[in-house]
């Protein structure tokens, strides 16, 4: 018997699974197409700080495992100023294919709640997709300071009101509401100094009486000796310096924590953001990228989107009544 009818019939049924795939791969969403082919290329995570700023080392801390769990480099690209906005700004406005990312900072949830006149809607604009570390801020002071604590700190300003001052990468940041939490909860006056740069080398050189910064860039400065801790801002001590104290065992029930969060252009495919928020979580859990996260300062952090959107909103709604209350909304 003939095999040429079987082999006809098989070829025909090949040719029709083949057609109906491709059929059905264009009444795919345009989306759904995109998520599928991703990643094909070197993915962005853009942040709004300085080389070697907080944002800065922990993308390059996460960058390495991302690599390889995805596939493709990962590229970090600074666009500083304005506090972090020109990059969230940038970010909200690019293709939302899944190749250029955004490390949001919690003065993303302070700008959010005090600039009524942005030109993004952070919660309209972004999709969530991980919260990556959480952490306090250090409060310092030069290494040739008197003040050896934050209450003699505190006494001192409490004597010469506005005389003492406290310095932050500008205003508006999260570290600039840290210090006017510390002033309303101390009962303290303090002159507030922005700075575009970092307020390091005025600290050292004795110009700035104090200044507030992330433990990634203060414990280098701190462990060199340039520099003194007065305490952190958090609920608990530091796991990298158990040695200073807490802002609430001089001033109870004060805490201030910040964190770092992953999130891309609003519309980018669910199936994306899924997939990122998964692999960041994965990332986050290495004992190698743990270690050097806790290392400096900063506790690895995942979550879903939704849960980083949560506290977006919440920040919203903090920040946004110490604003009233410190006149600082626009």
């Amino acid at each position: 018997m003939s095999t040429k009818p079987r082999v006809n019939a098989l070829i025909d049924h090949q040719r029709r699974t083949l057609l109906a795939a491709a059929g059905a791969a264009l009444l795919l969403p345009a989306g759904a197409a995109r998520a599928q082919a991703w990643p094909a290329r070197p993915i962005r995570i853009i942040h709004g700080f300085d080389s070697g700023s907080n944002p800065d080392t922990v993308a390059r801390i996460i960058a390495p495992a991302l690599t390889e769990r995805l596939g493709q480099s990962l590229v970090i690209e600074a666009k500083p100023g304005a506090g972090g906005r020109i990059a969230t700004a940038y970010v909200a406005t690019q293709e939302p294919d899944g190749y250029t990312l955004m490390m949001l900072t919690a003065g993303d949830s302070v700008t959010a709640a005090t600039e009524s006149k942005l030109p993004f809607d952070l919660l309209r604009d972004y999709a969530f997709i991980s919260t990556v570390i959480q952490f306090p801020f250090v409060i310092l002071v030069g290494a040739d300071s008197p003040y050896k604590n934050l209450r003699e700190f505190l006494d001192a300003a409490k004597r010469a009101p506005g005389k003492l001052n406290f310095g932050t990468p500008g205003i508006r940041t999260t570290q600039h509401f840290c210090g006017e939490l510390l002033k309303s909860s101390a009962g303290v006056d303090l002159l507030h100094v922005p700075f575009k740069g970092s307020p390091f080398p005025d600290l050292i050189g004795g110009r700035l009486d104090c200044m507030i910064a992330a433990p990634s860039i203060s414990t280098p400065q701190i462990k060199s000796g340039k520099v003194r801790a007065l305490a952190v801002s958090g609920r608990t001590r530091l796991e990298s310096l158990p040695e200073v104290a807490t802002v609430a065992e001089t001033v109870p029930g004060f805490d201030v924590s910040s964190w770092l969060g992953l999130a891309a252009p609003s519309r980018t495919p669910a199936a994306i953001i899924e997939r990122m928020s998964s692999e960041t979580r994965q990332v986050l859990g290495l004992p190698a990228v743990r270690e050097r996260l806790l290392a400096i300062g900063s506790e690895p952090g995942g979550s879903t989107g939704e849960v980083l959107r949560a506290r977006v909103q919440a920040d919203i709604s903090k920040w946004k009544g110490l604003a009233s209350k410190a006149n600082l909304d626009s």
